[in-house]
C-alpha cells in the first residue's frame, strides 16, 4: 500500500503511463510517457516534461494521492529512486 512507503527514504518516483492528450482533451490512447517526481525542500514536484513548468503535489499526502489516480487508471507502474543502502536495508518500506 501506498501508505506504507518511507518517503523521506526515496529520492524520487518513476511513473507510468500518464494518458494521452490534446489540450484539454483527453484521448483514449496509452503511449509510454514515464512522470518523475521529486521532492524539494519538503515539497513534492511532478516533472512531467509535457508541462509547461513543474507541478505542485505538495507534501506526502499529495504525492501519494497523485499516485493512488495514477495507480486507479490501471497499466500503471511506480518505481522507486533510492540509494544502494536503502535498497539493501529495504527501508524504503515502513514495516509498522
Amino acid at each position: 500500500p501506498l501508505s506504507q512507503l518511507a518517503l523521506p527514504q526515496v529520492l524520487g518516483l518513476i511513473t507510468c503511463p500518464s494518458p494521452v492528450s490534446l489540450g484539454l482533451l483527453s484521448l483514449p490512447l496509452r503511449r509510454r510517457h514515464w512522470v518523475a517526481l521529486r521532492q524539494v525542500d519538503g515539497i513534492y514536484y511532478n516533472l512531467d516534461s509535457k508541462l509547461r513548468a513543474p507541478e505542485v503535489l505538495g507534501d506526502e499526502d499529495g504525492v501519494r494521492a497523485f499516485l493512488a489516480a495514477a495507480l486507479a487508471q490501471g497499466l500503471c507502474e511506480v518505481l522507486l529512486v533510492v540509494t544502494k543502502e536503502v535498497e539493501e536495508k529495504g527501508c524504503w518500506l515502513q514495516t509498522d
